[in-house]
Formats: structure tokens, sequence, C-alpha cells
């Protein structure tokens, strides 16, 4: 029985009770009318305990849209205050700031409560009485473990549907690519061989193709190891290793990219070091593919900042890599993750769908802002001494 029937059977059964009291009032004796309001009293707490221990938020509704009744989920999931009652839901709701609607019908809205990481289904349906409509009911559905799960199995279903096509890819592609490569290498020879003055406009010229060629057998390659990355099995060889550690050094691979792209880094880390049982090499790659996402988002010509931060929770370590581009449009924000989705002009579409898969590989989480820039937050869970040491204190 859902919470619209909890609803409607207290408002029946208050007009049940007035009704009644009221037309036998006098012709009852002061232990009947104790017995009547004992039951009803009873039977009206009982209902109430259920209602409030509903796991869906309810808020009823009268036909000016005031409050007249809302549970503690209710209050929880929309961030209001219980005392709400009496208030009109409009006014209540107006600085929720739950902006990010996913889609919405007719009488369902899906949101991204980012503030607080999870999705809401919202559903409003009519409230009657004696055949007339009262006022309407409201219910919150907590749905973040459902959806993702939904979002993991459509991940899959894409993925799977390219792993009868990477054995292909592989030998169909990569071994001409390394053929290609080579000749490269033997016309680079013949070129310097065949001009003594390596000033001529000719000589400059085949260099330059040669260049340009080479240049995309690599961006090739990167596709396709990318491409078949994202086919196969992630086998994780976990140690302990401190990811303070692993992103400075991830962060000096990167140096030429960042200063290149005239980047400052703001670094702010809750501690000089944190330990986490991870597969270094994937964390890595993880960084290296969100960082060079946050390079490329930001233009040259404007002051651009990459925020990198580290904090811990009670079970997790949080690390939020923040840039200063343009940002992502709120459409696009659950497209990222998915198999060739890309807003670069070269690029693979598969970056990001291998780093959520190490992330959910390591049973993490990740979560993508999109205010004043783009801003991801990657979170892993700490080991189990780190847990302990932060119960201790």
């Amino acid at each position: 029985m859902g919470a619209p029937f909890y609803l409607y059977f207290i408002i029946m059964e208050k007009d049940r009770f007035y009704t009644r009291i009221i037309k036998t009032f006098d012709k009852l004796d002061e232990a009947e009318k104790k017995r009547i309001f004992t039951s009803l009293s009873d039977s009206y707490n009982y209902i109430n305990i259920v209602f409030e221990n509903l796991e869906e938020g309810v808020i009823a509704l009268d036909s000016e849209d005031t409050i007249n009744i809302l549970n503690k989920q209710a209050s929880f999931l929309l961030n209001i205050p219980q005392n709400s009652v009496g208030a009109n839901i409009n006014d209540v709701l107006k600085d929720v700031g739950f902006e990010d609607i996913l889609f919405s019908d007719d009488k369902k809205r899906f949101i991204h409560d980012k503030k607080n990481s999870r999705f809401l289904q919202i559903e409003e349906l009519s409230l009657g009485q004696h055949g007339s409509i009262i006022g309407k009911v409201i219910k919150i559905l907590d749905i973040t473990k459902i959806y993702e799960r939904e979002q993991r199995l459509k991940r899959a279903e894409q993925l799977a549907s390219l792993t009868t096509l990477a054995a292909g890819v592989a030998h169909e592609i990569k071994n001409p690519l390394g053929s290609i490569s080579i000749y490269i290498q033997l016309i680079e020879k013949v070129l310097s061989k065949s001009f003594e003055d390596k000033t001529t406009k000719n000589y400059t010229e085949m260099r330059e193709y040669c260049e340009i060629v080479k240049e995309e057998i690599t961006r090739l390659e990167d596709t396709i190891n990318s491409f078949l990355f994202s086919v196969k099995s992630i086998n994780l060889e976990k140690k302990n290793i401190d990811i303070i550690q692993l992103i400075l050094t991830t962060l000096s691979f990167l140096k030429y990219e960042i200063e290149n792209n005239s980047i400052e880094v703001d670094i702010n880390f809750e501690s000089d070091s944190l330990f986490l049982n991870i597969d270094e090499r994937y964390i890595k790659q993880a960084l290296i593919n969100i960082i060079q996402n946050s390079v490329d988002a930001m233009s040259k010509t404007t002051k651009n900042i990459l925020y990198i931060g580290v904090k811990k929770t009670e079970k997790y370590a949080i690390i939020s890599i923040k840039d200063t581009g343009k940002g992502l449009e709120l459409e696009n924000i659950n497209k990222i993750f998915e198999p060739y989705y890309t807003t670069k002009k070269h690029g693979t579409g598969l970056g990001l769908t291998n780093v959520i898969r190490i992330i959910e590989a390591h049973s993490g989480k990740i979560d993508v802002n999109v205010d004043n820039g783009t801003e991801f937050i990657i979170k892993l869970p700490l080991t189990f001494k780190t847990q302990k040491y932060l119960n201790e204190f």
C-alpha cells in the first residue's frame, strides 16, 4: 500500500470521527466518549507512525498548495523544515535549488540533487474525497542506487557491443599503422641522404609532411589503444599507495602541457600524505585523462587555473579536479561517460568511459559539477587502517 492510501485514510478517519461525534455526542456517556477518543487516537497514532517510517517522502497539499502533512523522509530528501505545515509549497521549495532536472513527464520529475550526491524521483498525484479533488500528494523517492545501477548497465551494454569489433580493429588497423610508421622513418632517412642542403624548400616541406603523418599515426594508435582498453577487463594489482604523491607525480608528468597552456595550478591537500589501497597504474591513467581534459577545456587567452584538492571523510578520500573553462551544458553531463561521446575536435570519446570504469573497479564513485567550469569529484574508499585511525578521534 502506497503513501497516498495512508494519507487518504488519515483524512477520512478524521472526517468520520468528527461526523460520528457530532451526530451522537449528546447521547454518549463519558465512558463511551473516552473509549471512542482513545480508540481513534491509538489508531491515528499507529497510522502516523507507519506514515513517518515510509521509505518515500510524502507531502499532502490542499487546493491552495498549502502543506497539510509531510513526513520526515520528505523533509530529509527535499532539505525543508518539518515545521513547514501551513506554508505554501512553492515558498518552501524556492530556496531548495534543484535546478538540474534530468528529465520529466506530466506527473514525474527526475532530479539530480548535486549538493547531496543523490537522484530523486518526484511524483504528483491528485488527492480525492467523496468524488472531488481536495488537493494533491507529492511523493519523493531516493532512486540514487537504481539510477546508478541503470547507468552502469547501460555502459556495460554499450561496451559489450564493441567487443566483437575489438579483435578486428586491432589486427586490421594497428598492424598496418606499424608498417606505415616504419616506412615513414625510412623515407626520412632517404630524405636526409638525398638533400645535402637541408634548408631547401623541397626538403623542409617533405620533412613537414612526414611529421604530420607521424602525428596522425600517433593519434590513431591512441584511439585504438583507448578502444581496446575500454573492452578488456580491468585486473587490479592493489597496493598501499600515497595518493598525494601520486597526484604530484602526475602533475609533474603533465608539466609541459600545463605550462604550455599558461595554466596556474592551485593545490589544496588536507594532509601531506594519504595512503589508499589502489592500482597505481590505473589511477594515474584516470588522473592523467581528467587533467588533460581540464587543460583542453581552458583557453590560452584568459587566466586559467587548475584546482586540485584532496580531503577525507569517514569512508572516502575525495579528490577534486576543477578547471576554469567554459564548462559543460547541463544536458550533456549524463553523456560524458558514454562511449564515443566527446566535445573535442579530435577526441575518441573513450577517455572518460575508461576513467569511470577504473574508478568503479576500485569501488569508487565519480561526480561532475559544472558551476563556473567543470569539476570532477572522485571518491575512493579509504583503507581499513585509515578508517580505524579516523574513528579513534
